[in-house]
């Protein structure tokens, strides 16, 4: 009694197409399963998913006005640093032109 090698593949092969098979039983169930429990997840939270989508237009417009007004700060920002800046130059402007006059004074009564 031999076996021969073609059986022998055979019978390989239909062992581990057996195998492959239960495994993708396996993941179709777990599959499955997972896919109920989504559903489950969806029909309790039906309505505040449909709450956030009717809000969401409203939260895009107050983003966008949001968006607006920082770039206003922004320029309001920019516009208060130049002055800032102009005000620091006329600071030293007068700050030279009293010390000139000091240096004046201080000449004119030295002598």
């Amino acid at each position: 009694m031999y076996i021969s090698l073609y059986d022998l593949c055979f019978g390989i092969l239909f062992i581990l197409g057996n195998i492959t098979l239960i495994v993708l039983i396996m993941v179709l169930i777990k599959l499955f399963k997972f896919l109920a429990r989504i559903n489950g997840l969806m029909e309790r939270n039906e309505k505040n998913i449909d709450e956030i989508l009717i809000s969401l237009p409203q939260a895009t417009e107050n983003f966008l006005e949001l968006s607006e007004d920082l770039k206003a700060v922004g320029e309001v920002i920019t516009e208060t640093t130049a002055t800032a800046i102009v005000a620091k130059e006329h600071i030293d402007d007068y700050t030279k032109i009293f010390m000139d006059i000091l240096k004046i004074v201080k000449t004119v009564f030295s002598k």
